[in-house]
């Protein structure tokens, strides 16, 4: 359902929300609309959208019935509005609001739209936003967030890399200079801490949990690593994978050795995250590691698209040795581009999702649409629409 869903509303969002006005899929039933010249929305405009949905779905005598919730606020509760839970959602359907959400929410059937917060208030964007949202809210605080992993010769997200945030970090594509992504071995077990909520909630797709190298090599800090990867669920072994980062470029076989039986019990797969595009795959053992993961330099431009180059020219010894090959860090068009073109499997980083504070679902995606979260973060405020 969350695919056709997907489909037909991305498709009236296409022939509609036109440019300057952008939109986004940011979760299953979740589209961010952003309009950069508008300070008010109207929700109404909207119910042509659950009017096609409506028929689309159930036809015109089905028994079902569409209902879209739209958010209008500031970007840090639009993002948790999108990821609200169903229990949650059922009580906004209903006329509910608990007051979780600072701004506008508005109830949409094909047969009219209504206001619940404020309840009962105007539809068409009176009184302004601003009014609604109470005092301001402090910076994000420091937490795990995620990038999507997009399979490109599919088209699709099949799963994601659990990231630290520092605080006041949120989505950020489209700046002069995105917020990257923090790879500490001291984030490592908070890291993972954040990511347990999680990994249980999804059902399909694989999670990527940061390891450093050195780290699962040491045994002092191995043994501060065993009991949050002891909580890890043991039924979903061969969804999680052990991303582990500044793996060198010709590591040891007694360092691999240590690595593989530290995190066998507890990954279903091993994705080296190097740094050099030139790393020695062919002296790995057999069976050592699903895929390795190249981390772009933090060079210019230039610089980061000579390491995909090269980092792809070894493609056939990978193919030889059954590893997929990864990009991640792709921070733009350019290089989103480039992995396409020299066909890498699996792209992550600011230009593939910006930065989520749940992870995405197995989910086609055209790369024409990428980042995930495509809305104007230069515009000041955004508006979701959920459907229900």
């Amino acid at each position: 359902m969350a695919a056709l869903v997907a489909k037909v509303a991305g498709a009236y969002l296409e022939t509609k929300w036109l440019w300057p006005r952008r939109h986004g899929l940011v979760a299953p039933f979740s589209f961010v609309l952003t309009d950069p010249r508008a300070q008010t929305l109207d929700a109404r405009e909207l119910q042509a959208l659950a009017r096609d949905l409506q028929h689309k779905l159930f036809g015109d005598k089905g028994e079902g019935e569409i209902a879209l919730l739209t958010f209008e606020g500031n970007q840090n509760d639009v993002m948790r509005f999108a990821g609200v839970p169903n229990a949650q959602l059922k009580t906004l359907l209903n006329g509910g609001d608990d007051g979780a959400f600072a701004g506008r929410i508005c109830k949409i059937t094909p047969n009219g739209v209504s206001s619940i917060a404020p309840p009962g208030g105007p539809v068409a964007g009176e009184p302004p936003m601003e009014a609604l949202r109470g005092a301001p809210s402090g910076p994000a605080p420091a937490r795990t967030g995620y990038r999507g992993v997009f399979h490109t010769q599919r088209q699709i997200f099949v799963g994601n890399v659990a990231v630290w945030c520092e605080a006041g970090a949120i989505s950020v594509y489209g700046l002069d200079e995105p917020v990257l992504d923090v790879h500490e071995a001291d984030h490592d077990i908070p890291t993972l801490q954040g990511a347990l909520g999680e990994i249980g909630r999804f059902q399909a797709g694989v999670m990527f949990l940061p390891i450093n190298f050195a780290a699962a090599v040491k045994p002092s800090t191995r043994a501060e690593l065993l009991p949050y990867l002891e909580s890890l669920p043991r039924e979903l072994r061969g969804r999680l994978a052990a991303g582990v980062y500044d793996t060198p470029r010709a590591p040891s076989f007694s360092a691999l050795s240590q690595l593989k039986s530290f995190l066998d019990p507890f990954f279903g797969r091993i994705d080296l995250r190097v740094s050099d595009p030139a790393f020695q795959v062919d002296d790995l053992p057999p069976d050592f590691a699903s895929s390795v993961t190249l981390l772009l330099p933090a060079g210019g431009e230039a610089a980061r698209l000579a390491a995909i180059t090269r980092f792809m020219r070894d493609a056939a010894g990978y193919r030889r040795k059954r590893i997929w090959q990864g990009v991640t860090d792709v921070r733009t068009r350019r290089e989103l581009n480039a992995g396409i073109e020299y066909a890498v499997p699996f792209l992550s980083g600011p230009a593939i999702t910006e930065l989520l504070e749940v992870p995405t679902d197995v989910v086609p995606c055209s790369t024409l649409r990428l980042p995930l979260h495509d809305w104007s973060v230069k515009a000041e405020d955004a508006g979701v629409s959920k459907v229900a």
